[in-house]
């Protein structure tokens, strides 16, 4: 039974995999002239176009990266992709107007990244300026230690010792902690890596934010009121689903 299912898998990966050049062929031809530019945001048959050329770049690599190795995981991510490609050519195919549907969906998506990046990097400069009040804390106290000592000799030898001390005690905590800058922070010092996410990555983020509502508030002003009908108020993939087929 089990040579059977193998063989069968086998089988089945091969003309998966066989189907790349087609996918290929095809991708270059959906894909010439298919960009959208800044003047063809709006307009929905190119959106349907250049959505259904990069859905076929992508399957392109599926079949080249994802079917060397059978992987559940890897499967299960491009079985949802695939449905979730479906839905939206089969929504493409019902009502070209969706094109737009899917630039709104963009944007809401892309938005949502980056204000989940906001969230998650205020958090990080907070966890790092922790990590330097305490930092400074365990200094004061040791130091305290230290003047108390009365040998020369071990004075000395606990001064030397000192800094690597702190250092190591903040640094595991922090690696008790998530931190995507913990490394970082190791060897800059928490106090000067907060200083850089506060002063160089935030703007950023805040910056990609900005253009994305400016971006958003554009497009729901230039679109009729009939796309804006077709815009769910929340979105749902098995209510796509039943609406495409």
């Amino acid at each position: 039974m089990n040579l059977n299912i193998e063989g069968q898998t086998s089988t089945l990966v091969t003309l998966i995999t066989e189907l790349q050049p087609l996918l290929n062929d095809e991708a270059l031809r959906i894909r010439k002239d298919a960009e959208v530019t800044e003047k063809m945001k709006f307009d929905a048959d190119s959106w349907c176009r250049s959505v259904m050329g990069d859905s076929l770049v992508k399957l392109r690599l599926f079949t080249e990266q994802n079917f060397n190795y059978i992987e559940t995981m890897s499967i299960l991510a491009v079985t949802r992709y695939i449905f979730e490609m479906s839905v939206w050519l089969l929504l493409f195919k019902m009502d070209s107007r969706y094109g737009l549907v899917y630039y709104s969906r963009l944007i809401d998506t892309q938005l949502r990244y980056w204000q989940d990046c906001k969230v998650q990097t205020e958090r990080e400069v907070l966890l790092l300026k922790k990590f330097e009040s305490e930092e400074k804390s365990i200094m004061d106290e040791e130091l305290k230690k230290l003047n108390d000592i009365i040998d020369p000799k071990i004075k000395e030898k606990e001064a030397f010792n000192l800094s690597s001390f702190v250092m190591k005690k903040i640094d595991d905590k922090a690696d008790r902690h998530f931190s995507i800058y913990a490394e970082q922070a190791k060897s800059n010092g928490y106090s000067f890596q907060a200083h850089l996410v506060e002063n160089k990555q935030l703007p950023i983020i805040t910056s990609s934010i900005a253009e994305l509502e400016n971006e958003k508030t554009s497009f729901l002003s230039s679109i009729p009121d009939d796309i804006k009908l077709l815009i769910p108020k929340r979105w749902n993939w098995c209510d796509m689903a039943k609406k495409s087929t």
